[in-house]
C-alpha cells in the first residue's frame, strides 16, 4: 500500500517510497532484496501513517556502542505518551528504565544495549508509521532464538520515522529536523 505523502513534511519523499513501510513492519529489506525473500522480526503490527507535529519532544532508546547516525538517525521513536507509559511501568514495578524499555518494546540483547535515552525536540514536521510492536526474535548471544513479546497489559505505540538516516547522504535528516544538540542521558 502506497500512502500519498502530504506536502510540507521534511521526509515526504522518503515516506512516499513503499519500502519504508516494509521496514516499519519489521522486515530487513537489505536481506530481502539480496536474497529475494522476506526476513524479519519485530516491527509494528499494521503500521498506520501519522503526522508528527513540531514543538513536541520525541524519545528513543539507543546503544552507546552505536554510531551517532545510528543513535539519532534510527527510525524507531516514541512520543511523550509512549515514553511515559514505559516510565510509569518501570516505577510501578521496580524496574530500571532501560529494562522496562526492553520489555515494553521487545528489544533483544543482541540488538541494543538500551543504555542511552535520547530526547529531541522536533523543529520540522515529519511523517511516521505508528502502531503496537510485534514479537521479536533474538538473533545471537545470550538471547539467540529467544522470543521477545512486548508487554501486553501496558501496550506502547511505537513510531517508525522513515528517512532520518540514509546511507551516503551528505547531511542527514536527523540533523535538521531536531533541535541540536539533542538531550542524551546515559541509563544504568
Amino acid at each position: 500500500m502506497t500512502v500519498a505523502a502530504p506536502a510540507g513534511a521534511a521526509n515526504a519523499t522518503e515516506f512516499a517510497s513503499p519500502h519504508w513501510r516494509v521496514i516499519a513492519q519489521g522486515f530487513d529489506t537489505e536481506q530481502w532484496f539480496g536474497e529475494n525473500q522476506g526476513r524479519g522480526t519485530g516491527g509494528i503490527l499494521r503500521p498506520q501513517p501519522t503526522r508528527l507535529p513540531t514543538g513536541q519532544y520525541y524519545y528513543r532508546f539507543a546503544s552507546s556502542q552505536s554510531s551517532r547516525d545510528s543513535q539519532l538517525g534510527g527510525g524507531w521513536w516514541l512520543d511523550f505518551e509512549g515514553f511515559k507509559t514505559i516510565e510509569t511501568f518501570a516505577d510501578a514495578n521496580g524496574y530500571r528504565l532501560k529494562d522496562a524499555a526492553r520489555l515494553s518494546l521487545a528489544l533483544p540483547y543482541d540488538w541494543t544495549k538500551v543504555d542511552l535515552l535520547i530526547k529531541s525536540l522536533l523543529r520540522l514536521p515529519l511523517l511516521a508509521y505508528t502502531g503496537l510492536g510485534k514479537p521479536a526474535q533474538g538473533g545471537g548471544g545470550a538471547d539467540k532464538g529467544t522470543q521477545w513479546i512486548p508487554t501486553q497489559h501496558k501496550p506502547v505505540r511505537q513510531l517508525y520515522i522513515p528517512g532520518l538516516y540514509v546511507k551516503g547522504r551528505d547531511e542527514q535528516l536527523w540533523q535538521s529536523v531536531f533541535d541540536q544538540p539533542p538531550r542524551i542521558t546515559a541509563l544504568r
